[in-house]
């Protein structure tokens, strides 16, 4: 038997719950609409709160990783860039210099090429003092720290690691490495005999054609105006002419071939050609042979190449390298760092056993081409040589340090993201249509309400006429 009362009835509980429910079911959805995240606070679902606060966790490094990946690759691009412009410089110079390399350019002509060479010089010095990123990093400050070389024992070094520490270089060098050397003797000053020869070296190859009546001297200045062109130079010494490779060790090669006449020539390998011997050294306890005066190192993550000075054997004053150099945190383990050493480039450290670029300026002892073409022209070779090393090292850190592992970062971050949309990511349609969906519900709920509070008035109504004709 139903009963009246003031108190809901069941069916009216459940309608306002459904109401009620529906209600927050909107509001829910709104709020994952207006934010974009399915999860806005832990108690929206508390085991999917705790994975996707691991995703975030491990996509924060990543996203920092990445954009020290992209301030290197905008900084290393910058270096590339200057060096591109250094090595337009060096072919500008290695142009004026090959105009005179026969001789052929006049007094004039001379001055003006002197002129693009000394404003090449200078734009090298521009270009190496340039700042990229607020720093300098062509002048040697982007390199490690060497103290203690003496420049009559060690030519130059280059630190391309240190593991993170202060290192210390110390020993001997039990062999100096040697040219390749042959030996034509004359008499009285002049060659003696008619002869053509073809001399080789490392550079290339020069025919050479002597006469019986010629001057010594003159073949020599003849050998060394082709030196550019050989890698090979002349020296004299009473009737002795000695040609030696501009290179040292056993890579560098000489030979003297005799097309016609005699031109005899001894020493080397007994046959006409030549070839030098490699330095030998003890250095840090170990033994090593050089690539000529070169020697390259690699020591519990200590990497760096020694070139000795020609002619040096004896004790090494110890030598010490600290420093940085440029360190860039390019993993998500930001206490993980990749190093990248750059040495200095001003014209008075580019260039090689030949000299440096400097004594190319007017003033300098290579200057105002003329005599001095055919070494200024070897200057600038090595100077290219060196810069391409440089360059090597530049662009080998980009590919394989900025360009790798931006490529896995990138993988890594999309996974990352895949997998925190796959958590959290909110689709608009499927909430529009759950708001759709619980707003009818919401309608309905309400719907149900007011027809049950009709159908109560209803009986209040009845109930009222019925007492008030009890009454009557």
């Amino acid at each position: 038997m139903s009963r009246i009362g003031t108190s809901l009835s069941g069916i009216e509980r459940s309608l306002l719950n459904r109401l009620a429910e529906a209600n927050a079911a909107v509001t829910l959805s709104s709020l994952r609409m207006a934010t974009g995240s399915k999860i806005n606070s832990p108690s929206d679902d508390p085991s999917a709160f705790v994975m996707l606060s691991g995703l975030q966790s491990q996509l924060g490094p990543v996203v920092a990783a990445m954009a020290n990946v992209t301030a290197a690759s905008s900084m290393i691009t910058q270096v590339q860039s200057t060096l591109d412009g250094i090595r337009t410089q060096l072919e500008a110079i290695h142009t004026e210099l090959l105009a005179d390399e026969d001789g052929g350019l006049t007094g004039a002509q001379r001055a003006d090429a002197q002129a693009n060479i000394d404003a090449a010089i200078q734009q090298i010095d521009v270009l190496v003092a340039a700042q990229i990123n607020g720093r300098r990093l062509l002048d040697g400050s982007a390199d490690f720290h060497v103290s203690g070389r003496d420049s009559s024992q060690v030519a130059d070094i280059r630190v391309y690691s240190t593991g993170g520490s202060t290192r210390t270089i110390s020993g001997s060098v039990t062999q100096a490495a040697s040219q390749a050397e042959l030996t034509f003797t004359g008499s009285s000053g002049q060659v003696g005999t008619n002869a053509t020869f073809t001399l080789s070296g490392d550079s290339g190859s020069a025919e050479i054609t002597v006469t019986a009546a010629e001057q010594l001297s003159a073949l020599q200045t003849e050998i060394n105006a082709n030196s550019h062109k050989t890698g090979v130079t002349a020296s004299m010494e009473g009737d002795v002419l000695t040609f030696s490779s501009v290179n040292y060790g056993s890579d560098a090669d000489l030979a003297i071939v005799v097309s016609s006449g005699i031109f005899n020539v001894i020493g080397g390998n007994g046959d006409g050609t030549a070839n030098g011997t490699d330095a030998q050294a003890t250095i840090n306890g170990r033994s090593y042979t050089g690539d000529g005066n070169q020697l390259t190192l690699s020591q519990n993550g200590f990497h760096y190449s020694l070139e000795l000075t020609p002619g040096f054997t004896g004790s090494l004053s110890t030598i010490t390298v600290d420093g940085d150099a440029l360190r860039f945190a390019l993993s998500p383990n930001l206490t993980s760092t990749s190093t990248l050493a750059i040495p200095g480039l001003q014209p008075e450290l580019l260039g090689g056993l030949s000299g440096t670029l400097s004594q190319l300026a007017s003033g300098g002892p290579l200057a105002d081409l003329g005599s001095n073409a055919s070494q200024a022209i070897r200057v600038v070779d090595e100077a290219l040589a060196e810069l391409s090393r440089i360059e090597g090292t530049v662009d080998g850190f980009a590919n394989a340090a900025i360009t790798s592992t931006s490529g896995l970062l990138s993988d890594l971050q999309d996974d990352l993201q895949d997998a925190i949309d796959d958590v959290n990511l909110v689709s608009d349609t499927e909430e529009r249509a759950r708001v759709a969906y619980y707003q009818d519900l919401a309608s309905n709920s309400a719907a149900g309400l007011a027809v049950l509070y009709q159908q109560r008035r209803g009986i209040v109504n009845v109930l009222q006429q019925i007492a008030g004709l009890l009454q009557t």
